[in-house]
């Protein structure tokens, strides 16, 4: 009996094709468009991830040009521009900046502030105003 190993998630068209040049079966099937839309969202995140994992310049420059490809074809998906990306790369970089300053942002009294993080653990501390010329000192409980 052979391992089943499962996945369910896209993989790239020739994929099937070298599990088969192995000797090894995969079961593979067709997404309909909105599938494959939702699928390949979940695609490019899991291409951007792989991208601190790299342990050589090749190896960026491959991931990168994964994480590339998968925009391309969710910009044709979507029938986003060229026009229109490069508007709002613009108004992207007027709003928030780029990353010329390498700000590294360690916390914040702004709890507006939206981050796109999914696994940040985000840890909210209250801490009382002084008052000019108190000093707190840790006491024991």
């Amino acid at each position: 009996m052979s391992e089943r190993i499962y996945y369910n998630k896209l993989v790239w068209d020739n994929v099937p094709d070298l599990i088969k040049e192995k000797g090894k079966e995969c079961e593979v099937r067709t997404l309909d468009d909105e599938e494959f839309e939702i699928e390949l969202m979940k695609k490019v995140e899991e291409e951007a991830s792989a991208l601190p994992e790299t342990a050589s310049r090749q190896e960026l420059i491959d991931e990168l040009a994964d994480v590339v490809t998968c925009v391309e074809y969710i910009k044709n998906i979507k029938k986003i521009t060229e026009l229109e990306l490069a508007d709002a790369l613009e108004r992207h970089s007027r709003r928030k900046g780029r990353f010329e300053k390498k700000n590294y942002l360690v916390w914040s009294s702004d709890s507006t502030y939206k981050t796109n993080e999914k696994a940040k653990t985000v840890i909210r501390l209250t801490i009382p105003n002084k008052k000019e010329g108190e000093t707190t000192t840790p006491t024991e409980e």
